[in-house]
Parts: structure tokens; sequence; C-alpha cells
């Protein structure tokens, strides 16, 4: 986000421009604002971290376990497609989860066919799914949870 000034005709004597960043897991903070420091190479720029909740430095979720077994033949099953994983942006609960030990993976449908090409998608400006996509998603998610609850 970027403001400045108080008129459109008006040149702002101060400018603010606040921007979402996400480190990855073994990234140190403070390195990373150094390295935003020496981009913008100017000692009048004020360049921190705002304030905000802080989640609980957590583990990566692991692949090697039930719970990723079961949503990689879940996914195979519902979509006939191979699982990647990746780390998406945005924030979430499960780093709280992470924490105490317990393995998290977040899924959701993916883009359909239809929207993807014009940039829909999560959080955009036109955040929907066809009707058909989220029953397919939700029946994913019944036979997850259905197998993880049977898994021993």
């Amino acid at each position: 986000m970027i403001a400045g000034g108080y008129r459109i005709n008006i040149i702002p004597s101060e400018a603010k421009a606040t921007l979402d960043v996400r480190t990855l897991p073994d990234e140190d903070p403070a390195r990373f604002l150094g390295k935003v420091r020496t981009l913008i190479d100017d000692a009048a720029i004020d360049v921190r971290y705002g304030i905000r909740d802080v989640r609980p430095g957590a583990p990566s979720a692991r692949l090697d376990t039930v719970a990723f077994e079961v949503l990689e033949k879940a996914i195979k099953r519902n979509y006939d497609v191979t699982t990647l994983p990746m780390m998406q942006t945005g924030a979430t609960d499960m780093a709280y989860l992470r924490a105490r030990g317990m393995q998290c993976f977040g899924v959701g449908p993916a883009t359909d066919i239809e929207d993807g090409p014009k940039g829909f998608g999560a959080h955009s400006d036109q955040e929907r799914i066809l009707e058909a996509e989220l029953h397919r998603f939700v029946r994913l998610l019944w036979e997850v949870v259905a197998e993880l609850a049977s898994a021993k």
C-alpha cells in the first residue's frame, strides 16, 4: 500500500509504503530487513517491520507421514494429478499446531481452468470457484478426514 499527500493536486511532503513480505522458515528476519535497507540505500527512509501478531517458529510439515500419504492418495483419486508440496504466500493458524508437533497441510480447491488465465484465484479481485469444483473439493476433504480418523 502506498499513501502520500492529502489532495490530488498537491505534492506530498511525505509518503509511506507498506509491504507485506514473507520470509522463508529458515530465513533470519533481521538479516532480510538489513538487505532491504541496503537496497534502498537512504538513511532518511525508515525501514522496519510493522506491529503484527507473531506466529511461533514452527518446523515445516513433513512429507514422510501418514497425513501426507492420505492427502496424496486422495488428491490422486479426485484430481488425477501428482501432489506438489509448496509453500504459499499467506498466513495460517497452522503454525501454532506445528509448533506443538502436529503435522498440518493446507489444501484447497485449485483455481479452475476458466479463471486461471484471467488472474482470478485466492484473494484476488474475484475470489470464486466453479460450483462443481467446490463439490469435488468437499468430497476430497471428506475422504481425507475419514481415512485419517481410521488410520493407526
